[in-house]
């Protein structure tokens, strides 16, 4: 399991230099097109990864590479990376400041697993509930998962709400148990 600590850290420390700059949007966007560029075994990835190159080459290469093509804070943000070797946690970096951004705009994000796919109707249906529920945007994302039988599993945030068959089976036991005949 990674930590996901620094990655939280450095996400809220440019999410702040970004709101301050109101430049938030297109950070992220610029991010978001960084994670294949940056990624492990790309071959930018590689290079600013090798042990073998200077890591004034390998600040200039990067600097030379994006300059101009994403927001300048971004750029320096991946300098502040690659100099405190923290480019492998990229990735979550972006993820947390994801969170953040959704956060800001007052969305939260909701996953639903269930035995069979949603209809697109059973999809909006469960997508306006949950959202008249906590009084927040919701961005639902769902999966499929055999394991459940019947019925869903709702979460959010930390927040489960869990109507699988196999829960409501073990409640109407549960109930059976005690009655007294």
């Amino acid at each position: 399991m990674k930590d996901s600590s620094v990655a939280g850290r450095y996400a809220r420390g440019l999410f702040l230099v970004t709101e301050r700059r109101k430049e938030t949007a297109r950070a992220f966007e610029d991010l978001k097109a960084l994670l294949p560029v940056l990624a492990h075994g790309s071959r930018l990835g590689s290079f600013l990864s090798s042990p073998s190159v200077r890591p004034a080459d390998k600040q200039a290469a990067l600097r030379r590479g994006l300059e101009g093509r994403v927001t300048r804070t971004v750029v320096l943000f991946l300098e502040l990376l690659l100099r405190k070797k923290r480019l492998p946690e990229f990735p979550g970096m972006v993820d947390e400041f994801e969170t953040l951004l959704e956060r800001s705009q007052g969305i939260q994000r909701a996953h639903v697993a269930s035995a069979v796919p949603l209809t697109d109707a059973e999809r909006k249906r469960l997508h306006a509930e949950l959202e008249r529920y906590t009084g927040k945007k919701i961005r639902l994302t769902s999966d499929v998962d055999p394991r459940l039988i019947g019925g869903a599993l709702v979460r959010i945030g930390d927040h489960v709400i869990d109507r699988s068959a196999a829960t409501l089976l073990r409640s109407i036991e549960e109930q059976l148990a005690a009655v007294n005949v």
